[in-house]
């Protein structure tokens, strides 16, 4: 009976985020190629793949072209996230910054690595800045409250289908949606062992 309990509030949890997933998609799916930008349903991350438009390589101040997608982009994705639909089930929003593996020529993996982590935490905070100046419809403090900057240097590079590192998308901005269904799960499996002590 409580393992049936399990599989419902599971499916539960899989239902809204497609139905976020969904959601996302309608309000966008018209803007997606333009932006050079996609929507990853797993993971529920709206990717920015054209570096070329985000900033100048080695650099963390945001191009003017990626600065006019942010105006139109940031606001409409906080009307979908922050819906009574979706706001409860909302625990943060992610905006990641991902490199290449490249650095200087003759400079270690090592040390390149922690370049790219730095400039990735720069550019995620810029964006992060960027976007709470734009027009947020009354929104600001649940945004606040939950928006969060992450720099990944080129610990999750994109990989070409020949196994080669494919430079040009690993250096990308991720909007991520993480919801409170692992969250409220593991709450509901610490109930059901404490349930089962009794």
């Amino acid at each position: 009976e409580i393992l049936n309990g399990v599989i419902y509030i599971t499916e539960g949890f899989q239902d809204t985020e497609h139905s976020l997933y969904e959601e996302l998609n309608k309000e966008f799916k018209d803007d997606l190629e333009d932006w050079n930008a996609y929507i990853d349903a797993k993971a529920l991350s709206i990717i920015f793949k054209e570096p070329d438009v985000l900033f100048e390589k080695g650099e963390y101040n945001i191009k003017t072209r990626f600065k006019s997608i942010l105006n139109d982009f940031f606001p409409r994705y906080i009307n979908v996230l922050n819906s009574e639909q979706f706001r409860s089930h909302i625990l943060s929003i992610r905006i990641e910054g991902h490199t290449s593996s490249e650095w200087l020529q003759g400079t270690s993996i090592r040390k390149s690595y922690l370049n790219n982590m730095s400039l990735s935490q720069l550019r995620a905070s810029q964006v992060l800045q960027y976007v709470l100046a734009t027009n947020l419809n009354g929104s600001y403090k649940w945004i606040r409250n939950r928006l969060v900057a992450v720099g990944y240097s080129s610990s999750k590079l994109k990989y070409a289908k020949s196994g080669i590192e494919d430079k040009k998308f690993s250096r990308r901005v991720e909007f991520k949606v993480v919801t409170n269904a692992q969250e409220q799960l593991y709450e509901l499996v610490s109930l059901v062992s404490k349930e089962n002590e009794l």
